[in-house]
């Protein structure tokens, strides 16, 4: 992908494309020319894919890739065994397939896919020009291999600097970034291309190539920094995200508790009440008023409806009232699902933090299982106390394909990824307030998921 490089073939050196130095080359021997053709272009699709898997792990299932790749390909050869110029027509072409090879190939969306295009061949550009200065420094310059050793070189820093950017990277990077930020910081790859090409232009007459590389650096440290800016811009947005989603969960796990409170404490005000309402009974009956005695059973039965569908009776408010709470709708929905809980009425976990990982972990399963038919919906939930530890587990059957993303976490399946995939974050967070674990198993079409919590040193309020 060399766009400019030093042509010696005479004594005055000036900047040219770089099929010149190609053209001299292939003369030497077709074969070996041939070969080394398709090793660039492999060592160049590599580095392209290892720049993109960086940042997106997830891939589609979208045959339109590997046209994209063979018009890469195809492009590549091309430029290698032609003999015209435009630096900038090639460089524009580039990008764009690298683009068409991003959107066919991962899931990501579209300012972000063309800003990471141009930033590889910003950055790429100038690794190049950088690379064939410095050769020129030395005694290979006038030999006829300088071109296949310099592009050579210049491919290797640039595989070496994806990797590099592929180690640092922990997650997919955030695509939800404004328009109006990533216009700006868009301007910046584009600036590159127009700086350097006037720089070659002004400086290609001359003999005195510092200015030029000097531009070179300043304009690659300039893409370093703006790359930089865009992840901390996009983490910085993302952690805001997650964080109004933390408080909104919480908010909501709170309120259900209160409202769960507030009917059990009117079954229990019915049940103390219950002495009245025998006795009214007992005078229906022995004055024979039986239609009178059967309104009055009636009415207590309904004022104690709630307790038709428990499952889960350990005293605890928050994990009785949740997993009742789900039961109730897994009921409504068709779904058999087996509850296992033993622990005590007080916990030393924070009531909305086991509303977040508990209900969290119940909501995906019911979402999961949802997907089949009726009769085949199936679920289980465990929770118990053990030596202090808090044991949580889920198992749910489900359909289709678990996506992790290049730090191996779970990624939501769903076509709205901006507001959906937030769940088993909410859990990890909250786990790691507790320094504990949460463990992710599915194979054979069964997911298990297991969260383990560690008392902390205090008792945080009563749960």
């Amino acid at each position: 992908m060399v766009l400019y490089s030093r042509s010696v073939r005479t004594d005055r050196r000036q900047y040219a494309p770089c099929s010149a130095p190609w053209q001299e080359w292939r003369d030497v021997g077709m074969d070996e020319y041939r070969v080394l053709n398709v090793l660039m272009i492999l060592f160049s699709s590599q580095i392209v894919n290892t720049y993109l898997h960086a940042f997106h792990n997830t891939k589609k299932k979208n045959y339109l890739k590997w046209f994209a790749w063979g018009a890469y390909g195809l492009f590549q050869y091309q430029v290698m065994v032609s003999t015209a110029g435009m630096p900038l027509l090639i460089l524009i072409i580039n990008i764009g397939l690298v683009f068409s090879i991003y959107k066919f190939s991962y899931h990501v969306d579209t300012k972000t896919a063309l800003f990471l295009s141009g930033i590889l061949y910003s950055v790429w550009m100038l690794v190049e020009v950088v690379t064939n200065n410095l050769l020129l420094l030395t005694d290979i310059k006038d030999n006829l291999y300088f071109f296949v050793v310099g592009s050579t070189v210049s491919k290797v820093a640039m595989y070496i600097a994806v990797h590099m950017v592929k180690s640092y990277r922990k997650s997919n990077l955030y695509t939800d970034m404004p328009f109006h930020y990533w216009l700006r910081l868009f301007l910046i790859p584009l600036a590159t291309f127009y700086i350097i090409h006037n720089t070659y232009l002004i400086t290609s007459s001359g003999a005195d190539h510092l200015f030029f590389t000097v531009t070179t650096i300043l304009m690659l440290m300039i893409n370093y920094i703006t790359f930089d800016i865009y992840d901390r811009l996009g983490n910085h947005a993302e952690m805001e995200k997650r964080n109004l989603a933390y408080e909104q969960q919480i908010v909501l796990c709170n309120r259900q508790a209160m409202e769960r409170e507030e009917a059990y404490q009117n079954t229990r005000r019915i049940r103390h009440d219950l002495n009245s309402y025998l006795v009214d009974l007992k005078a229906a009956i022995q004055y024979g008023k039986l239609d009178e005695a059967s309104s009055k059973i009636d009415d207590i039965l309904d004022s104690n409806k709630i307790y038709k569908n428990e499952i889960s009776r350990t005293g605890n408010l928050v994990i009785d009232s949740l997993i009742n709470y789900k039961f109730s709708l897994a009921q409504k929905e068709g779904i058999d699902m087996k509850c296992y809980v033993f622990v005590p009425d007080r916990l030393p976990f924070d009531g909305a933090d086991l509303c977040i990982i508990l209900g969290n972990l119940l909501d995906n399963a019911m979402e999961a299982v949802g997907c089949f038919p009726t009769g085949h919906r199936y679920m289980s939930v465990s929770v118990t106390l053990v030596k202090g530890s808090l044991s949580i587990m889920v198992e749910n059957p489900y359909q289709g394909e678990v996506m992790e993303d290049s730090a191996s976490h779970i990624v939501t399946s769903k076509q709205d990824k901006k507001n959906h995939g937030i769940g088993l974050d909410s859990v990890q967070r909250t786990v790691k307030k507790y320094n504990g674990e949460l463990l992710l198993d599915y194979e054979n079409g069964l997911f298990k998921a297991t969260v383990l919590l560690y008392p902390p040193e205090k008792l945080h309020g009563d749960s």
